[in-house]
């Protein structure tokens, strides 16, 4: 299969039904991500979860019966990872500070973003992966949904070297909020940073899309 030209959510979900499948290599790992015009991440997050429970796959990908070269079926899980959050130790933490107007903000915001990326993908390998009943192989697809909701404590960049570093092996998908400007990731359209050098579709999912999919 190729992916489809055009819409980039059908772009996407081909790419990690490709990717899955053994057709296509990426990178490093096969990670994809692609750009949600913010305004509309839920309604995106609510299409992705239907695809990946299979429920109404319209005109996107359609997973089921695919397999790799040796026959080994291909699977979606769609994880929030906004649903991950309150089991981290960090946000435990954070939240136990005491009353807010005695907490230093700036504090809590750098804690969060010096570890939120780590202990969510912990987090996900806990449970998602191995005995949870995804096998961290490439052929088992995770697409993160919810990224918005974690702004401005992590990004799809740092998530994705947090999941390499842990030998995460799966496809992985992530739509995030912003834009491509330049080759370079805009998180929620601020300034251009560097990212994991995973496949990019460059092209942003805008709401006229989902009428397509």
């Amino acid at each position: 299969m190729s992916a489809p030209s055009g819409n980039p959510l059908a772009r996407f979900t081909q790419e990690l039904v490709d990717f899955a499948g053994g057709e296509r290599r990426g990178i490093r790992n096969p990670f994809v991500m692609v750009p949600v015009d913010p305004p509309i991440e839920r309604r995106v997050i609510t299409r992705l979860e239907r695809w990946a429970a299979h429920g109404e796959p319209g005109r996107l990908a359609d997973w089921e019966a695919v397999t790799d070269a040796s026959g080994t079926p291909i699977t979606v899980t769609s994880v929030r990872l906004d649903g991950l959050l309150p089991d981290t130790s960090v946000f435990g933490t954070c939240t136990d500070l005491g009353p807010l107007d005695s907490v230093d903000t700036e504090a809590v915001e750098r804690t969060l973003q010096r570890n939120l990326a780590s202990e969510l993908v912990s987090e996900l390998i806990s449970t998602e992966l191995g005995a949870n009943g995804v096998v961290n192989e490439q052929t088992s697809v995770l697409v993160l949904l919810g990224l918005g909701g974690l702004y401005p404590f992590t990004r799809a960049s740092e998530l994705l070297d947090a999941l390499d570093r842990r030998n995460v092996n799966t496809t992985v998908g992530i739509p995030f909020p912003g834009s491509v400007i330049g080759g370079r990731l805009s998180f929620f359209n601020e300034d251009a940073r560097h990212y994991y050098p995973a496949h990019r579709i460059d092209e942003q999912i805008v709401a006229g899309v989902l009428t397509d999919v």
